[in-house]
């Protein structure tokens, strides 16, 4: 006889359309709920067999659960890391009340030794969940392991190590968002086109999905048949302007016939920027809504930007971690996140939608 799947307070928040914080109001009976909402909670609780006596039973217990989450600094609000600690911050309000408290440890992209400082920090604090974007692998892989060692769930979020023993891996399938950016490419180059994989990173042998993205990349190609296509590799080391206006410059005055351009991070306007700059008609696919992309999307200087939901990626996080501590519920061990592919014409209707 097949076990019966455990229901959450999110699922009943999802059948009733409401917030986790209305379902907590209706079954302890406290705040304003309108009529219309109860009822549609109440017939939800029934409908999926939820069993509240387990959340009764936390909030009884003064149960507190502590997750510490290892992701990327963000200078400013409309730096790509800041929308999944927006995810990361919405879930813990969402909790609040369940005792969920989410502590975030910020590390610099391009230091390796900030990652290690701020994962030995998490360390102390001896969490009951950690979060990890684990963008150093060999770093990443020291630290999992000794959580490992202290019996701490980790999920990863953005990019994923296969075969690491984490709770779950919430984010984009890095491959297969990768040969959607070549497709997408594809279909508005020319024939006998000389492509670039751009990577903007600190340390290429280092970096969890590069070499998965650029598999996902070449593959669409190797699958497609008719006119050739020559695909370039780059890597620079830095995200800073100056730096990356230097390095294309030189890359493209020794190869004058790139056609189109696949970056694998957030900062696709950098590159929209220097062909604008320098008047070049080079098509542009990355990924990401931060602002700068929606920016270059509307000049024309990108044509494709792949959306990951960064904000979705922490949120989920933080509700898996929650399942777990609350219901004993594990979740699946691979949680992709859809891929959406916005283009000029519909970022507006996307960003008001969502």
């Amino acid at each position: 006889m097949e076990k019966s799947k455990k229901v959450t307070i999110q699922d009943v928040a999802n059948y009733a359309n409401v917030s986790v914080g209305t379902i907590d109001r209706v079954i302890h009976n406290r705040g304003k709920v309108s009529p219309e909402k109860k009822q549609k909670i109440e017939e939800a609780i029934k409908k999926l067999n939820f069993n509240p006596n387990l959340i009764a039973r936390t909030l009884a217990l003064g149960s507190r659960f502590i997750v510490c989450a290892l992701i990327p600094s963000s200078p400013h609000s409309g730096h790509y890391w800041s929308i999944p600690k927006d995810g990361l911050e919405k879930a813990e309000n969402m909790y609040r009340d369940f005792g969920m408290v989410v502590d975030i440890f910020p590390f610099h992209l391009f230091d390796e030794n900030s990652f290690n400082s701020q994962a030995q920090k998490i360390l102390e604090q001896n969490p009951d969940g950690v979060i990890i974007a684990p963008l150093f692998v060999q770093e990443s892989l020291e630290f999992v392991k000794k959580l490992e060692e202290k019996n701490i769930p980790c999920v990863f979020i953005d990019s994923d190590i296969p075969g690491q023993k984490s709770l779950t891996y919430i984010g984009p399938d890095v491959k297969q968002s990768a040969y959607i950016a070549a497709k997408l490419l594809n279909s508005v180059v020319g024939k006998e086109n000389e492509l670039l994989i751009l990577h903007m990173v600190k340390g290429y042998e280092n970096a969890a999905a590069l070499k998965r993205m650029e598999a996902g990349f070449i593959e669409f190609f190797n699958e497609k048949k008719g006119d050739p296509t020559r695909i370039h590799k780059l890597t620079i080391n830095s995200t800073n302007k100056d730096v990356v206006f230097r390095e294309l410059t030189k890359f493209y005055i020794k190869n004058q016939n790139i056609k189109g351009v696949f970056v694998t991070n957030s900062k696709a306007f950098l590159v929209s920027d220097f062909h604008l700059t320098h008047e070049l008609d080079i098509r542009v696919a990355g990924y990401d809504l931060v602002q700068e992309n929606i920016n270059h999307l509307k000049k024309g200087g990108i044509d494709y930007l792949i959306s990951q939901s960064p904000q979705k990626q922490g949120v989920k996080a933080v509700q898996s971690l929650f399942e777990l501590f609350v219901y004993k519920k594990e979740p699946g061990k691979i949680q992709n996140v859809p891929l959406d592919i916005i283009i000029r014409e519909n970022v507006d209707f996307y960003i008001n939608f969502n």
